[in-house]
């Protein structure tokens, strides 16, 4: 979120410049692959998961940018009290305002003429850089309000149920104790392999460190020059 904060800051300070929404920036370079573990371009793909942090409200939940329903669902497992809810709607917000803009910016579109040849009626009469719609889905498992530390642990089973195509969340019943003492355990077990192995995480081999460990450095593939985009103005108004 600090480089989506950053950069949403230094756009609406140019007048809505696209120019600075460079497909270099880190959130250009996600996108097209770059700094992922998987290394799979959201082209490629129909639901991206984003797991959010609310620094404000040192709070964890889930995004998921349903591609072609051109819209953000958001996996909540603390909703309600209006201060809380503020600041994460400020968050999601700011990233239904970014993503169609940074999508742009890296030619995403053109890589998915399938969105607007099968006139999925969630592109039809939209401008590329509209924002995202936004819907907050209800009846997902919600924490007790004794265990506030939970929220990283219930947005990793968001995920992990997304990821096995369930988005309708509302009959899982989630333990959350049991769940947090599996995944230490499978922590504390990834560790002692991994020190008994003398190996190292996915994470450390990816860029410059996985080229000196011998594995293969993965260029970044040509960015389109945005310095003559065209700034739009005529619909600003609605993106504040």
């Amino acid at each position: 979120m600090t480089w989506v904060d950053n950069i949403e800051k230094q756009w609406r300070d140019s007048n809505y410049d696209m120019r600075s929404i460079s497909p270099d920036h880190y959130v250009g370079q996600c996108i097209r692959s770059f700094k992922l573990l998987a290394h799979i371009p959201w082209d490629r793909v129909d639901d991206v998961i984003i797991p959010v942090n609310v620094s404000k409200s040192f709070h964890w939940f889930l995004l998921v940018f349903r591609i072609k329903l051109r819209c953000l669902h958001v996996y909540n497992s603390m909703m309600g009290g209006a201060l809380h809810d503020k600041h994460v709607n400020i968050v999601v917000c700011k990233l239904a305002t970014m993503i169609p803009l940074f999508l742009t910016s890296t030619s995403f579109y053109g890589k998915r003429l399938d969105l607007y040849a099968n006139k999925l009626p969630n592109y039809v009469d939209k401008f590329q850089s509209d924002p995202l719609e936004v819907k907050h889905m209800k009846r997902v498992p919600q924490q007790e309000e004794s265990s506030k530390v939970y929220c990283g642990l219930y947005t990793c089973l968001f995920a992990k149920y997304i990821s096995n195509g369930v988005f309708d969340m509302h009959y899982v019943d989630i333990d959350a104790k049991y769940h947090r003492q599996r995944y230490v355990t499978i922590i504390w077990h990834s560790g002692k392999t991994k020190n008994d192995d003398g190996a190292i995480n996915e994470s450390e081999v990816t860029g410059t460190v996985g080229s000196k460990f011998g594995g293969p450095r993965i260029a970044k593939e040509y960015a389109p020059n945005t310095s003559n985009y065209p700034t739009p103005k005529s619909r600003r108004s609605n993106l504040r």
